[in-house]
């Protein structure tokens, strides 16, 4: 995973866990004892997994360390331990049919993937590191997204990964040697399918549109105290203006300013005379699109009201849209299990009375004259096949987040790869603020064409690249997916049917 995408380590931990199960499933104890000690050969090595590639989510229980540095252990091994009951499922269930040759890797990788799947799924869903992300250091692989979606990409690189276990085997047939052979070469060719697909460039529709991202690079420990308000956005007019001495400022008039999430420690569409700043800073031709926290019903005490995080589309001084979050982050905007787990003294890490309030889903939002856009708010970004609407095709996506709380660790960089993925699958632009970076123009193949580092303050400006007409993954989702799954599982689960079929006779 990012920063480091060293993939070759796959292709020794994959094959060393298949032969760990190998053991398992030659031993001559009970059934139900081998799927146990397989099931935690499967979570040990998702915990190792997620362990290493999830450390940093503890540094967000350090921005205010005397109230929540107690619960960082907890959350920093809690989380590993949770998703790794997913790759335990899939090593427990795959020992009960276990086959050796090449059908054990092709049911391996069925449910290994599988398990993947549903980890993105399930109780809201958390799909942050899929194997499948490995693919992003290699250009033409990761444009498979395109047609089968990070969760296909994860199915092949689990599957790739796994052939180093047939070294040494000796009872593979003619068929499973020119199958394994035929696997292992197929990287070649689908490499050069995604090559050719980067040369495929849609034309621009209308004029340029010139867009000017604001990265602030305020520290998250400074970012909700009061005193900080007025001078945050002073920086942030400053810099949407070009008065700013900071970034690339351009001479021409950018149709749309865009902050990050949660870019003020105040209410934005509860201060009129903030709006009207804004107003005279950008004037008519730009509009401005930001994160702020909003009330429901307004002027409400927070203890009584809805709290939305929510992008506000401002232009000429007045509110022309709203999107409000969707995928709220547990533990983070709301308590999962709050009755329970607050007695015991757990606490969201974003401190409002009461938690959060979910918006409607993905939305696309009119932006007149120029391509409409869909909002992604945070790790909204990292929900494939969630991030547009299939009914209403926007122009572009927009992903605002605060990565502010992870600093310098690994989180951000990995957090903006998953969002590069969103753009192959959609065939879409993303153009993507954060508070402290990584802030970038992505291209519609998922090429990052600017960026501000991490830890700088600055701006982009740039024009909107186009987007592609939808690749198959935009039209049929997860199908493909599944169709492989089912395909390698039958493949794989053939014997154990032919022994039973021949058991009845």
């Amino acid at each position: 995973m990012q920063p480091l995408l060293f993939w070759p380590v796959l292709l020794v931990s994959i094959p060393v866990l298949i032969w760990l199960l190998d053991g398992i499933a030659a031993e001559r104890s009970a059934l139900s004892a081998r799927a146990l000690r397989a099931f935690l050969t499967g979570w040990s090595f998702g915990f190792g997994y997620f362990l290493a590639s999830l450390y940093w989510i503890g540094q967000a229980f350090l921005v205010d360390a005397a109230t929540y540095a107690w619960m960082m252990p907890i959350a920093v091994a809690g989380l590993p331990a949770g998703m790794a009951l997913y790759l335990g499922v899939a090593a427990g269930l795959s020992i009960l049919v276990w086959t050796p040759g090449l059908r054990r890797l092709l049911l391996f990788a069925a449910l290994l993937s599988l398990a993947e799947w549903l980890r993105g799924h399930l109780f809201t869903g958390f799909p942050w590191n899929s194997f499948g992300y490995a693919a992003e250091a290699i250009d033409g692989i990761a444009q498979l997204a395109a047609f089968l979606g990070i969760w296909g990409l994860t199915f092949l690189v689990i599957l790739w990964s796994s052939l180093p276990a047939l070294l040494g085997e000796e009872r593979l047939s003619l068929a499973q040697r020119m199958l394994a052979i035929a696997i292992a070469l197929s990287p070649l060719p689908l490499w050069v399918i995604g090559i050719a697909r980067l040369d495929n460039v849609g034309p621009s529709v209308g004029p340029p549109v010139m867009v000017r991202i604001v990265q602030p690079n305020v520290p998250q420990s400074d970012k909700w105290r009061s005193e900080n308000a007025s001078r945050m956005f002073s920086d942030l007019l400053a810099m949407s203006s070009g008065r700013s001495a900071v970034g690339t400022a351009d001479t021409s008039v950018p149709a749309y300013v865009i902050w990050p999430e949660s870019s003020l420690p105040f209410l934005i569409d509860e201060q009129p005379a903030a709006m009207k700043e804004i107003a005279a800073a950008l004037g008519d031709q730009t509009v401005l699109l930001m994160g702020s926290l909003r009330r429901s019903p307004l002027k409400a005490a927070l203890s009584r009201a809805r709290v939305y995080n929510s992008l506000f589309v401002i232009g000429g001084g007045e509110i022309r849209a709203v999107y409000d979050k969707a995928h709220l982050v547990p533990y983070g905007e709301y308590l999962p299990l709050e009755d329970w787990l607050e007695p015991l003294g757990f606490r969201r890490l974003v401190t409002i009375p009461g938690s959060f309030t979910p918006g409607a889903g993905p939305a696309t939002l009119p932006l007149g004259s120029t391509p409409a856009v869909s909002p992604l708010i945070c790790y909204e970004a990292i929900f494939p096949g969630r991030v547009a609407s299939a009914r209403d095709r926007p122009g572009w996506l927009l992903n605002i987040t605060n990565d502010g709380w992870f600093g310098q660790s690994s989180g951000p960089y990995q957090h903006l790869a998953q969002a590069r993925f969103r753009s192959i699958e959609e065939g879409l632009p993303l153009l993507r603020a954060a508070n402290t970076g990584i802030s970038a123009v992505i291209d519609a193949h998922g090429r990052i064409i600017q960026q501000l580092p991490l830890g700088r303050k600055g701006v982009i400006d740039s024009i909107l690249p186009p987007a592609i007409p939808a690749p198959p993954y935009a039209k049929i989702g997860d199908l493909g997916f599944l169709l492989m799954v089912v395909a390698a599982a039958a493949m794989g689960l053939a014997p154990a049917f032919r022994r039973r079929a021949a058991a009845r006779i």
